[in-house]
């Protein structure tokens, strides 16, 4: 039997850590989306395909969906 305490604050530091990730990665991902759409709209001969649009808004709802269960 290991100590019990340990194991928690060893788990606690796990999911912090991770937790972490996963902001930073919501994060980078919004900046990106964020910086394509204005380039869409500012740049004249710059367009954002939709397919990579759509691809992106699905790891954003994937992210959501998964924070939401």
């Amino acid at each position: 039997m290991g100590d019990e305490r340990g194991d928690d604050a060893a788990n606690r530091r796990r999911a912090d850590v991770y937790s972490s990730a996963r902001i930073g990665a919501a994060a980078a991902l919004t900046i990106v989306l964020v910086v394509l759409l204005v380039l869409d709209v500012v740049v004249p001969d710059y367009h954002v395909s939709p397919g990579i649009l759509l691809a992106l808004l699905g790891l954003e709802a994937s992210a959501l969906w998964r924070s939401v269960r």
